[in-house]
């Protein structure tokens, strides 16, 4: 394996106005790169150390898919089950078209695929009034919020679109209910505790808050980052469990996950996180054709989306190096996520930059196509 052409892609990243990134790789469960460039604060006195905290905003999204699908295993959630099984509040919706003005009852019923797959209709109005007004409320839990969510229209009919959205946060309180227990308990204990995971989840602890990144607004016309403190504007109430983007993360922990499910589900103890047969399932795309032009805007061509994120579809279109069915996603700082399970390669790009369009278009596929140049399947 011959990783010079990343190291010295990766040691420019801060020519590039990135502050700090990092980069992990596995192949066949065993870790074969791994680097930190540049700084963890603003003023550029921590140097990236590879135990860094960093808010991981929507790669939080592939740690909810792989957990929820735990409870489609166990037989105790079913993908075409109705959202309204589990919150009663989704089973009366109306579509509200933006176009002519009218809002009308909706004729799909909502199912669980399509909050995992993006076409349930939802928006990302974090700011909408009845949203707000549950959250507000003192103790408000994640099916308090999520409830409130079922009070607006939907955008379209389920299943006919495709629209980023608070889909994942609404499926982690479809798990709260199969479950039986609060979803970052029931991610903790199956997730977390048997994978040895301790710098995970959506509620840090004083020690872990002190190891936070600094983020950054990203300028892509000058190629530069300007502080803008540490925030999560995705955690709605302190007792919301934001399913969507709410997880903290260093890189390691994250690729114990990502590791495990690119090789199989098993980590190298025997713990089986998910069945093969199960994994199997996210690596097609699960969306009709209208859909796949609602996703495809400008970065993502040759890749669908499935039951955790992008998949790749198309490897003429994508001039992705990466098998068909290699899926995963990325994050509103930058943050990028890959699993590869037809070669056992799992990669977690970390880095604490918004507005990062340079990243999404141009960082990410590079370092994903200079992988596998590297590793030489």
């Amino acid at each position: 394996m011959d990783f010079s052409k990343i190291d010295k892609f990766m040691d420019d990243m801060p020519l590039r106005g990135v502050v700090g990134c990092e980069l992990a790789v596995s192949v066949k469960g065993e870790t074969v790169y791994r680097k930190c460039v540049g700084y963890a604060d603003a003023e550029k006195t921590k140097p990236l150390s590879g135990k860094d905290i960093s808010w991981i905003f929507s790669c939080s999204k592939v740690i909810t898919c792989l957990t929820v699908m735990r409870l489609v295993e166990e037989g105790k959630i079913s993908l075409d089950d109705p959202v309204s099984k589990y919150i009663p509040e989704f089973s009366d919706m109306f579509v509200y078209d933006k176009k002519t003005g009218v809002l009308s009852r909706a004729k799909n019923v909502m199912t669980v695929e399509h909050l995992f797959t993006m076409s349930a209709g939802l928006n990302y109005n974090i700011n909408a009034t009845p949203i707000k007004e549950a959250a507000e409320k003192e103790g408000a839990t994640t099916l308090d919020v999520v409830r409130a969510m079922a009070k607006l229209p939907l955008d379209f009919e389920p299943g006919e679109r495709y629209q980023y959205s608070l889909c994942h946060d609404v499926l982690a309180a479809v798990a709260e209910v199969a479950s039986g227990m609060r979803f970052s308990d029931y991610m903790q204990k199956n997730v977390f505790d048997p994978l040895g995971i301790v710098d995970m989840g959506f509620r840090p602890n004083e020690a872990q808050t002190s190891r936070f990144c600094d983020q950054f607004n990203y300028s892509n016309g000058t190629n530069r980052s300007t502080y803008c403190g540490i925030k999560n504007r995705y955690i709605l109430s302190p007792d919301y469990d934001s399913g969507g983007a709410g997880l903290f993360s260093t890189v390691d922990e994250y690729m114990k996950i990502i590791t495990a499910i690119a090789n199989g589900g098993k980590t190298k103890d025997g713990y089986s996180l998910l069945r093969p047969e199960t994994i199997e399932l996210l690596t097609v795309n699960r969306l009709c054709d209208r859909a796949l032009d609602d996703l495809v805007k400008g970065r993502l061509f040759g890749y669908g989306w499935g039951l955790c994120g992008r998949v790749h579809r198309d490897a003429a279109a994508s001039c992705s190096l990466a098998p068909i069915g290699e899926f995963g996603w990325d994050g509103a700082a930058g943050a990028f996520s890959m699993i590869d399970t037809r070669n056992n390669v799992a990669l977690y790009f970390g880095t604490n930059t918004f507005g990062f369009t340079y990243g999404y278009n141009f960082v990410h596929p590079t370092l994903r196509n200079m992988v596998y140049e590297a590793i030489e399947l």
